[in-house]
């Protein structure tokens, strides 16, 4: 039957080729037959019946669910945006919508593959494999420089970065990695595996990160650093994201050791995530900059679960950013935070004793978290200061900086160290008929 045919074309299709082939040129000036050949492959997987995969073994099945999720991203990628091609696979899910959005251009779901956030976890799991990926990736990134410098890189080196840029860059991330003690993945190898199989299960997770989601849409190597960056950003937010939902539950029951740890290590990752920005902060160029950007889309970072979830879970839900969040489809469900009995890290440190064994060390944990993120929204916000035009909106719908700038004072703590009051909630939105809610992790499980 045709369904089985897909299921079977799928599963042969050459993995490697493709990526090579998207190195060369750029996803997006790949070539248009192969991308249009993904994009109906996405189509038909997604519409055959359930009795296509009938009889396949569990590794098979772990292989088609990986390939949609590459095959989606050429689908969102390949087409315009437009109500026209919109898809709803399902009654009262949301819509399947193209266009360069976040998801889509660096690859967060295979990433978040990577990691195992979509998966039931401890906080203690999630930290611990959030630091092996941000390793390698750390490491890859390094390589990738590395061998630009030297000449031995073969793929994205349109517009190279001038040679003291690349070498203050190449020192920086040799220093973060020093700081980085988790072990990596396994090395990737050379070239990227053919098969499906070679990108599925725990051997699979650093073909993933070296190859899969490392997929500039241009040939430029400043595009590289920049999804880089993002995916490094993905990775220690989630970690923070599980240490801080877990410190909250520790403070709800007066756990104070245990909280102080959980904030002490999200701080740890919140420096990491401070460091990688910064690198591209000091090394890339504004030129270099505005040279790939008109490819990235709409792609936002408005619209990643992550960095809005672990803001959520800081302070609650910005009143400002309703109007915001509400728009985005993947995460509009987050707006369900905007909920008195939701109670963030900000209100649970009220009830912190500074006379009790261990409650100092929980609110210097929690001070150290807030001054460093404060830092990194700070960078971010000169970053859009600095490469994006004065008055040229920012991508995702918003006005770019001055969105930016109406939010990173949002902190735990005023400047002179003493807790912030935690507002009153507003009245909870309406949400739009087709929001779910999408899995994740359990710190606590």
């Amino acid at each position: 039957m045709l369904s089985t045919t897909v299921v079977r074309t799928v599963l042969e299709f050459d993995v490697g080729d493709y990526v090579t082939r998207a190195r060369e040129t750029g996803r997006e000036h790949l070539d248009p037959g192969l991308r249009a050949r993904m994009a109906e492959l996405y189509v038909d997987l997604r519409s055959a019946p359930a009795d296509a995969v009938t009889g396949l073994g569990s590794a098979e099945r772990a292989m088609l669910r990986l390939a949609e999720l590459v095959l989606q991203s050429e689908w969102r990628l390949a087409l315009p945006a437009g109500t026209e091609h919109v898809i709803r696979w399902h009654p009262g899910q949301p819509p399947d919508v193209p266009g360069k959005r976040y998801l889509a251009y660096a690859g967060m779901r295979l990433l978040n593959t990577a990691m195992g956030t979509r998966r039931h976890a401890s906080d203690h799991a999630i930290d611990r494999r959030c630091r092996q990926v941000l390793r390698a990736l750390c490491d890859s990134w390094l390589g990738f420089e590395q061998r630009s410098r030297t000449g031995d890189e073969t793929w994205c080196g349109r517009e190279m970065p001038a040679s003291a840029a690349l070498d203050e860059r190449i020192r920086r991330l040799a220093a973060l990695r020093d700081t980085l003690t988790a072990p990596g993945q396994p090395a990737a190898p050379a070239r990227p595996p053919r098969e499906w199989g070679a990108y599925t299960g725990v051997d699979g997770r650093a073909n993933i990160l070296e190859y899969l989601i490392n997929l500039p849409q241009t040939a430029m190597h400043e595009e590289n650093a920049f999804l880089r960056v993002i995916h490094m950003t993905e990775a220690t937010t989630w970690g923070m994201v599980a240490r801080v939902m877990s410190a909250i539950e520790w403070l709800k029951t007066g756990r104070w050791s245990q909280a102080a740890g959980c904030l002490r290590r999200a701080g740890q990752l919140a420096q990491a995530q401070l460091d990688a920005l910064l690198v591209l902060r000091r090394t890339m160029s504004v030129e270099h900059f505005l040279g790939f950007r008109a490819a990235t889309g709409d792609a936002s970072a408005v619209q990643t679960l992550s960095g809005q979830l672990l803001h959520i879970h800081l302070v609650g839900v910005h009143p400002r950013k309703i109007a915001a969040m509400a728009q985005v489809p993947e995460n509009a469900y987050l707006l369900m935070h905007v909920n008195p009995a939701f109670e963030p890290l900000r209100r649970a440190l009220e009830h912190v004793p500074e006379s009790a064994p261990g409650g100092p060390d929980v609110l210097a944990a929690a001070r150290h978290l807030d001054d460093v993120l404060f830092h990194w929204r700070r960078t971010h916000l000169g970053l859009a200061h600095r490469y994006l035009p004065k008055d040229m909106p920012g991508s995702g719908g918003t006005s770019g900086a001055p969105y930016l700038q109406a939010f990173y004072q949002d902190r735990l703590f005023d400047p002179t160290g003493k807790l912030m009051a935690h507002p009153i909630a507003a009245d909870r939105p309406l949400l739009a008929a087709d929001a779910r809610a999408r899995p994740a992790f359990s710190p606590l499980n």
